[in-house]
């Protein structure tokens, strides 16, 4: 069974990225996850106000910015 990744485990790989801009494949890579299991933790970071969306690239990948 799949472990539960929680907001707290996404905003800890983000910070941990280094990175102004992240990408949910670059949290479940820090991870070692696939991106579907970020799906609860990252809502539940946006809603929260711990994460924003900043923009949507050219291959319509979302981009996210830690806001604390």
């Amino acid at each position: 069974m799949a472990e539960t990744i929680t907001a707290e485990q996404i905003v800890g790989a983000a910070r941990e990225l280094g990175q102004e801009e992240f990408t949910r494949g670059d949290v479940a890579a820090k991870l070692g996850v696939e991106k579907p299991e970020l799906k609860k933790g990252f809502r539940q970071a946006i809603q929260n106000g711990r994460l924003e969306k900043t923009r949507d690239d050219e291959e319509n990948t979302g981009h996210f910015r830690l806001t604390e």
